[in-house]
């Protein structure tokens, strides 16, 4: 669940093969949750799912990670809640992609700003996490469309709908240039719609990338411990241009996943497996033993849960 992006994946209890996976763009960020619940719901009843089945991966205070283990869970009404970066361990540790490393640092670059998090994938343990709004894919978007007017000019930009057009076609460019050569944005623009080439689209965010490098770098040196690896997880992570700069010149390995944006999702949809088999083989009766986060203890409410079968989970 990201500022702007939710997205849902449904996996076999059984293969953990995925069965379902949804994504819901461009909603208000004061909404984000509902709308996140409510995609879920939805997933839920198409694939047959309970709610005691399904992980909300929510973003947290990277301050207070420390403070607990990253796969920890807690329940808020019927659903378990997850923390962003214990849904991105679990899917990286369980496909193998973590093989070897005892301390990593994950990047993960969405849309509001970037998150650097320290911390053991076997254990969950975090050593450190700091985030900064520095770079992140709306910063990305305004630079871009700043450019693009001040190149192309605007015909009309006057309303809200017009700057709302403008975002969700820069935004969908910079995620097509991912792939992609060139894009086209549709726009304000006199001309009518315009070409985002990726040579100006680097150009454009160059000075950007170098300083996150640099303050990532930093917080790599700063950690307390010694880190194996950095995995880049997030929206912004398939930018080309940062890859290639990470891996040149952080001096350590660089995991890049396919499809970082969608990480998240399938992590917590594992972590919903990892529920229903620990439930399967609790005594019935039994509590969650997961501590839930102190910032999130009003929101508590751990109840016994009594084994049935379950076939899927979200």
């Amino acid at each position: 669940m990201g500022s702007a992006t939710a997205r849902g994946v449904a996996v076999d209890a059984i293969d953990e093969s995925v069965r379902s996976a949804h994504i819901v763009h461009s909603f208000d960020p004061d909404d984000h949750l509902q709308v996140a619940i409510d995609l879920l719901d939805s997933m839920s009843r198409d694939q047959m799912v309970d709610r005691t089945d399904i992980v909300l991966a929510v973003p947290d205070d990277p301050g207070a990670r420390a403070r607990t283990s990253a796969y920890s869970t807690y329940e808020a009404d019927r659903l378990l809640v997850a923390s962003e970066l214990g849904a991105q361990l679990r899917y990286l540790w369980g496909t193998g992609q973590l093989e070897g490393a005892r301390t990593v640092a994950v990047c993960d670059v969405g849309a509001s700003g970037t998150t650097v998090s320290v911390a053991d994938p076997a254990s969950g343990t975090v050593f450190s996490s700091v985030r900064t709004t520095l770079f992140g894919g709306n910063s990305c978007d305004e630079q871009l469309a700043r450019y693009l007017l001040s190149t192309y000019g605007a015909d009309e930009l006057t309303s809200d709908h017009a700057r709302a057009e403008l975002a969700v076609s820069v935004r969908t460019a910079r995620e097509q240039l991912s792939r992609l050569r060139v894009a086209e944005v549709a726009g304000p623009f006199i001309g009518g719609p315009v070409r985002l080439w990726r040579n100006t689209f680097d150009d454009v965010l160059e000075r950007s990338i170098r300083s996150l490098e640099d303050w990532v770098a930093s917080v790599i040196v700063d950690a307390p411990c010694a880190v194996n690896a950095l995995v880049m997880v997030g929206g912004c992570a398939n930018i080309p241009t940062l890859r290639r700069l990470f891996r040149r010149d952080l001096l350590l390995p660089v995991v890049a996943p396919a499809n970082p944006e969608s990480l998240t999702a399938h992590g917590a949809a594992l972590m919903a497996v990892d529920a229903v088999a620990s439930r399967r083989h609790r005594p019935r009766g039994a509590t969650i033993a997961n501590v839930a986060p102190s910032q999130h203890a009003s929101m508590v409410g751990m109840v016994g849960y009594h084994d049935s079968p379950r076939h899927r989970s979200a």
